[in-house]
């Protein structure tokens, strides 16, 4: 229970106080993350310092800090690396920057994010921890088999489909269904196991700051 003014708690609510009400309010959630707020302002401060920050807006500063919410394939391709048999001009490869082109930018931050555990690229190329990489997954039914991603190399293992359809379909499942780094390795030949189960998440209730 959280009053809003002294003795709060046991005022009633009425047309006359209705409107100190609402102000009392609109100031507790105005202030009621300070202390959050300043203990981040503390710790960015010992790796930034604060005067420097402040001739940036906030758009820049995420911008700087997290990259570009837009996926750049061409940026992307400039650091891709290839494992042989796949090269630039393997079919299979050409199949998936052509399928990568027709992703959506949603699409394309579930592909990032499937295989690096983050949905954004660094704003340049020297910015790049490590390359993506692609290694050809072996599978002896190729187009019906999945990606595997191991986040922490920035690498897939793609199976060597053959057509664009197997392709886009079986990647898809992957990235819509595979984004949590525990499922690294998952993909290959492995059936396909859909959880029809119910699940109830658990609700806490809460109570309204009192008057």
């Amino acid at each position: 229970e959280i009053e809003l003014a002294p003795g709060g708690r046991r005022q009633f609510l009425t047309l006359d106080n209705a409107h100190r009400f609402v102000k009392l309010m609109y100031d507790y959630h105005l202030s009621e993350f300070d202390a959050q707020c300043d203990a981040i302002a503390r710790g960015l401060a010992t790796q930034v310092p604060l005067n420097a920050l402040r001739v940036f807006t906030w758009q820049q500063c995420e911008l700087l800090v997290t990259g570009r919410t837009e996926i750049d394939l061409g940026l992307l391709q400039q650091k891709t690396s290839y494992e042989p048999p796949y090269s630039p001009s393997h079919p299979t490869i050409q199949l998936f920057w052509q399928m990568m082109e027709n992703f959506s930018q949603a699409e394309r931050s579930m592909m990032i994010k499937f295989a690096w555990s983050r949905d954004r690229l660094p704003l340049r190329g020297e910015d790049f921890s490590s390359n993506f990489k692609i290694t050809r997954l072996g599978t002896s039914s190729p187009d019906a088999a999945f990606p595997q991603a191991h986040t922490c190399f920035f690498t897939i293992d793609l199976p060597e489909y053959t057509n664009l359809a197997d392709m886009t379909s079986r990647v898809k499942w992957a990235i819509e269904n595979c984004t949590s780094i525990d499922t690294d390795g998952a993909g290959g030949d492995f059936g396909v196991q859909m959880d029809d189960g119910d699940s109830s998440d658990s609700e806490e209730s809460s109570s309204d700051p009192e008057f």
